[in-house]
C-alpha cells in the first residue's frame, strides 16, 4: 500500500514539473469580445498555442436602453474611468450604442498599491495585457504622464 501511494505521489508530481506552469507574466491581447447573455468579457492571448484566454465579469448594456446584450461581439474602443473605477468597451452590435463595463483600479505605475486615481472623465485605453500568474488584467491609459494604468481580476483559462 505504501508503494503504491509513494508510486502515485512520484507520478503527479512528475506532471506537475514537466506542465511547468499554466501562463508567463503579461501578455498581449489579440482581441477582446463581450457576451451579453454570459456577462463576461473574454480576451484572447498571444501565449503558447494562441488558445489562452482572460475574462472577467461585466456589465452590458446599450447606452439608452440598459437591456440585455446577446452573443459575444468585438469590441471597438475601451475607455477606463478615475472617477467611477470602471473601464467601458464600446460594442460592434446593433446601432454602435451598446456598452460593456467592469470595476477597475485605476493607478500610477510608480506607486500602484498607494496611488489610487480619481481621472476626469474616462480617458482612451490601450495595450491590454493579462497576467496568468497574477490573475489580473491590466490596460495603459492615455492620461497625465502617460503611466496611468487600469487593472481588474480576471480568470485566465485554456481552451
Amino acid at each position: 500500500m505504501r508503494r503504491t501511494i509513494v508510486g502515485a505521489c512520484a507520478a503527479l508530481a512528475a506532471l506537475a514539473i514537466g506542465a511547468g506552469p499554466a501562463t508567463a507574466a503579461p501578455v498581449p491581447v489579440t482581441a477582446l469580445n463581450c457576451d451579453g447573455d454570459t456577462h463576461q468579457c473574454t480576451a484572447n492571448l498571444r501565449f503558447g498555442d494562441d488558445n489562452w484566454k482572460a475574462s472577467w465579469g461585466a456589465s452590458i448594456y446599450h447606452q439608452t436602453l440598459r437591456s440585455a446584450q446577446r452573443a459575444p461581439v468585438p469590441v471597438t474602443a475601451l475607455n477606463c474611468d478615475g472617477d467611477t473605477g470602471k473601464c467601458i468597451a464600446n460594442l460592434q452590435f446593433g446601432d454602435g450604442y451598446w456598452r460593456a463595463s467592469w470595476s477597475a483600479g485605476i493607478y500610477h505605475q510608480a506607486f500602484p498599491s498607494t496611488n489610487r486615481a480619481r481621472l476626469a472623465a474616462p480617458v482612451p485605453a490601450h495595450s491590454l495585457n493579462c497576467d496568468g500568474n497574477v490573475g489580473r488584467c491590466s490596460v495603459n491609459l492615455q492620461y497625465g504622464d502617460g503611466n496611468w494604468k487600469a487593472g481588474w481580476s480576471a480568470t485566465i483559462y485554456h481552451l
